[in-house]
């Protein structure tokens, strides 16, 4: 037996069966979608091997004596070889309107500094952080009145969908720096395309504009999961380049093995020019610290690492990153290219992009970049799925949107 229904019931019916297809069949793709989509698998932690007796702990007073040796180490050094330029003398003094030649330097260790930090940052919200600092220059710059810096600091964070990480760094990073007396700068170099991440590519991106702006005496690479755990780990650049997080909480504050030179480094702008910035090869996750050892090495230059009393930091615990994946090729490009030919021709020098869009705002200046596409055996993974599942999704929504303008057409005639 036929349901025989008038015109006007027919037509709520239609309109009740598309709306419940859109509301419970779309969002049932995206969910079969990311069952059946495959996950990268979680990063390998390299075995931490245990700390041997002449090893510093950092407890009891052999942690202390390791402390003052330290800092007596770095006053020295600091009042031989960090000194400002001409340029930044006369910087400061533009910005503070005082004379740099009548105003003392800046003490290389402060009083203001405490110490040790907390591991945990109680802001998450960027505006109460902005409320926090008013202080701030615009675009995250600060500097001391009453002293000249010994340094102009840039401090580069590339960055893509981790807004409460980066609020938890700034956090700590600025209340650090000025108690450091620096003159510094933070820039987020965000990525906007393709869909897998090239944090390399983006720090040489970052380095080249802002070289066009203004001059700093120091670069400092971070990664925004990365977060200090000592105030006498100084952001200023050294001799030879700097590994400044060389002792991470996830590896028990002991250095896995001697290549490592990631999560925080530090380079004057000639020592990163000599080794021409980080490769720009390296899409998805992990290779591109190790090659910047080799970069080092192939120019006979040598890498600084601060005490482990003081170069601490906690790296903040997140899920896989599914525009990060690990790269499986990195192996094969890291091993290919470690000759100085390839170097010269793959880094800071060659390195391409598109500045979309940049901003100064409150904590820090924001740049967005493009880069080139990521390399076709990406395509191999889940992004193949992704971006069946997104291009599905808009045919369906599509096709809804029509069948609902057909009935009220319908609705209309009749």
């Amino acid at each position: 037996m036929l349901l025989r229904c008038s015109v006007g019931v027919c037509v709520k019916m239609t309109i009740a069966v598309i709306f419940a297809f859109q509301l419970f069949y779309v969002p049932l793709t995206v969910v079969l979608y990311w069952n059946s989509s495959p996950k990268p698998d979680n990063l390998a932690v390299v075995a931490t091997p245990s700390p041997s007796p002449e090893q510093p702990t950092t407890t009891g007073s052999l942690a202390n004596d390791t402390l003052k040796y330290f800092l007596w180490e770095y006053e020295e050094y600091c009042q031989l070889e960090l000194h400002p330029k001409k340029s930044n003398r006369e910087t400061w003094s533009k910005k503070t309107g005082k004379d740099a030649r009548i105003t003392s330097l800046c003490p290389c260790i402060s009083d203001s500094l405490v110490g040790a930090l907390n591991k945990t940052s109680e802001v998450t919200l960027m505006g109460d952080l902005e409320l926090r600092h008013p202080e701030l220059r615009p675009a995250g710059e600060w500097l001391p009145s009453d002293c000249v810096p010994r340094q102009r600091v840039a401090i580069i964070i590339p960055f893509r969908d981790r807004e409460e990480h980066l609020c938890s760094l700034l956090s700590v990073l600025h209340p650090m720096l000025q108690r450091q007396l620096l003159h510094y700068s933070i820039f987020v170099i965000e990525q906007l395309h393709p869909a897998v991440f090239n944090k390399a590519a983006l720090m040489n991106a970052g380095f080249t504009e802002i070289e066009r702006i203004a001059e700093f005496d120091c670069y400092i690479f971070h990664d925004v999961d990365m977060l200090p755990l000592h105030d006498h780990n100084f952001y200023t650049c050294s001799e030879m380049p700097r590994h400044v997080g060389s002792h991470v909480d996830k590896f028990n504050f002991t250095l896995p093995y001697e290549q490592l030179f990631g999560g925080v480094t530090a380079f004057t702008p000639e020592q990163f020019a000599q080794v021409n910035g980080f490769s720009n090869q390296y899409y998805g996750w992990g290779g591109e610290d190790d090659d910047m050892y080799s970069r080092i090495e192939a120019q006979n230059l040598s890498i600084v690492r601060f005490s482990s009393s003081v170069a601490r930091y906690s790296m903040v615990r997140h899920t896989s990153d599914e525009l990060n994946p690990a790269n499986s090729r990195r192996y094969n490009i890291l091993y290919h290219k470690q000759r100085l030919s390839v170097y010269q021709r793959d880094g800071v020098r060659s390195v391409r992009y598109k500045l979309n869009n940049f901003e100064a705002r409150p904590l820090y200046m924001w740049l967005q970049m493009t880069l080139p596409p990521h390399p076709p055996y990406f395509h191999n993974t889940y992004l193949v799925q992704r971006d069946s599942a997104i291009s599905t999704h808009s045919r369906i929504v599509k096709v809804t949107l029509l069948l609902s303008v057909i009935v009220a057409i319908m609705f209309r005639v009749f």
